[in-house]
């Protein structure tokens, strides 16, 4: 049976990887809505859930549903540059024990690929003044029809939504009791985020030398030719005669340089 390596193994416990942790931070974001009752008592709490809630769980009214519709890339945001530069373009601090690279060369990965995640949020009310209320707040801070951010908790990093669509859907509920009324409100939404074209280390396996130095040296030597002819020292070969190195220990030395070199 075939296996498949996967770009990123997602924390199913925390909600870690790519669309579980999108879905994630906009649980969190809508999570906490509370609503007043009608008589000014006090007020009622939202719950949240993904798809229409499961038939173990007490439906109460009001309450809202997260629908995945579709996982789009976003061809407008690519662009043409292939590696990234490390000290320019963003990079998600995903993995802050990575060592530095030596010689502060800095570390090359591909761009990352801009997504578009789309949904479909639907709140559900049996109240006029809970539909007109949650509409009301919906429009103005929760699922605003501006441009507005969500910090994704996988790298802490604040994801751009955007609301393009609203709809109303009202509905007839029949019950024992008789038919009800049950006020029901669609907002699309997108979350534009970035899934890694491979994994960071699958070019990494040595770094790129520019130039290789090899020495044979007599063993009784090797330490005084080191601190002489190599310790500190940029180009040997240039800034020490053959007849210098030869008697500081050296038997012959091998010497690469240019794009054919050898990985170190």
């Amino acid at each position: 049976m075939a296996t498949h390596l996967l770009k990123a193994e997602p924390d199913l416990v925390a909600h870690l990887g790519f669309i579980l942790s999108e879905e994630e931070a906009l649980k969190s974001w809508l999570t906490g809505v509370k609503v007043p009752n009608r008589d000014g008592s006090g007020y009622i709490g939202v719950n949240v859930w993904f798809r229409w809630p499961e038939g173990e769980r007490q439906i109460s009214y009001p309450y809202i549903t997260i629908d995945l519709l579709s996982v789009e890339p976003n061809y407008g945001l690519w662009t043409s540059t292939f590696i990234q530069d490390p000290n320019g373009l963003y990079q998600p601090s995903v993995r802050p024990d990575l060592p530095p690279p030596p010689y502060d060369q800095g570390y090359n990965i591909r761009e990352y690929l801009a997504m578009d995640i789309v949904w479909q949020v639907a709140v559900y009310s049996r109240s006029a003044l809970h539909d007109r209320y949650l509409t009301s707040i919906f429009n103005t801070d929760i699922l605003p029809p501006r441009p507005f951010f969500i910090t994704n908790p996988a790298d802490d990093v604040a994801r751009r939504v955007d609301r393009v669509g609203f709809q109303v859907a009202d509905a007839m509920e029949t019950t024992e009791s008789g038919t009800k009324r049950i006020f029901r409100k669609l907002y699309t939404i997108t979350m534009l985020t970035e899934i890694p074209q491979q994994r960071f280390f699958d070019d990494v396996r040595g770094y790129q030398a520019l130039r290789v130095y090899i020495p044979v040296v007599a063993r009784e030597q090797f330490d005084s030719y080191f601190a002489q002819f190599i310790d500190g020292q940029l180009h040997p070969t240039e800034d020490f005669t053959d007849e210098e190195r030869e008697a500081g220990g050296e038997y012959f030395y091998v010497a690469h340089e240019g794009a054919d070199t050898p990985s170190a």
